[in-house]
């Protein structure tokens, strides 16, 4: 039973990717909208289907947000806590935006294509230029109405504990004056016993496909999602990692590591 409604979740995850995703390439064709104001309209328009796509996907895999209220009109650079691939969709569904990721994403097999589609901002982390560039480039995205998401801790953990942020991308915040904002993820099955940190949180290595097709066979998803009172600016990037961190910190419920679930493939792995 729970195979087939997770096959029928696969498909319409599927469809609405096929739907949603080819207006978002459309509008971001060289040529098709020029100018500042084409540029407006792309990240405008991107960003309303990229949340449209969020919500549907979420709402198909039977993901239930938990917030304590609307989000904030004001675009930021939102500052989270990475626990995996279900934090796209839920900071999309909040604050639809572009996001900051690796490199070699980009690389990556239909996922990269679609991120890449997404207006993804990608970077080198290595590579002082382009950790440097990307700061302008959330600046503007700032002014055309558009949020812009980072993974400070670089790769996905268990859920366990916030991992120290990386601070060379905060840079371009820090020259640029970018207000930002510290969301706090954590995630819940309360249909399903078995600890999130192996059902819901992917990290670890763990493989993608496998974990996903187990994912949606997953009775339900609570996502609880807090945020700070106010954003944060500072004159000094690991000033500004370390108040980030604080406050997510400060809103932050660990996911539990235990129980495993029966067969689990990633059994004695550890964060």
């Amino acid at each position: 039973m729970r195979s087939a409604v997770a096959l029928v979740r696969l498909v319409l995850l599927l469809a609405v990717v096929c739907v949603l995703l080819p207006p978002a390439v459309l509008f971001r064709l060289p040529g098709l909208v020029g100018g500042a104001g084409g540029r407006r309209l792309s990240m405008r328009v991107g960003a309303f289907l990229q949340g449209l796509w969020a919500r549907a996907s979420l709402r198909i895999m039977g993901v239930r947000l938990d917030v304590a209220g609307p989000p904030p009109r004001q675009r930021h650079l939102i500052v989270a806590n990475h626990i995996g691939y279900l934090d796209i969709l839920v900071l999309a569904a909040l604050f639809p935006g572009r996001f900051v990721a690796m490199h070699e994403i980009a690389r990556w097999p239909l996922l990269g294509w679609m991120a890449r589609s997404a207006g993804t901002l990608f970077v080198n982390r290595e590579r002082k230029r382009d950790v440097l560039a990307v700061g302008p480039e959330m600046e503007a995205t700032l002014a055309n109405g558009v949020s812009v998401v980072l993974f400070p801790e670089g790769s996905a953990g268990a859920g366990n504990e916030v991992r120290a942020f990386k601070t060379p991308l905060f840079e371009g915040a820090v020259r640029n004056a970018i207000p930002c904002l510290a969301v706090s993820l954590h995630y819940s099955t309360p249909r399903d016993p078995w600890a999130p940190a192996w059902t819901v949180c992917w990290w670890g290595g763990m493989n993608l496909w496998l974990h996903l097709w187990r994912f949606l066979k997953l009775r339900g998803v609570t996502a609880r999602v807090r945020w700070s009172a106010e954003a944060v600016t500072a004159a000094d990037r690991k000033h500004l990692a370390q108040e980030l961190r604080e406050r997510l910190v400060a809103a932050f419920t660990p996911i539990p590591l235990v129980p495993e679930p029966p067969g689990n493939p990633w059994a004695g792995m550890t964060p």
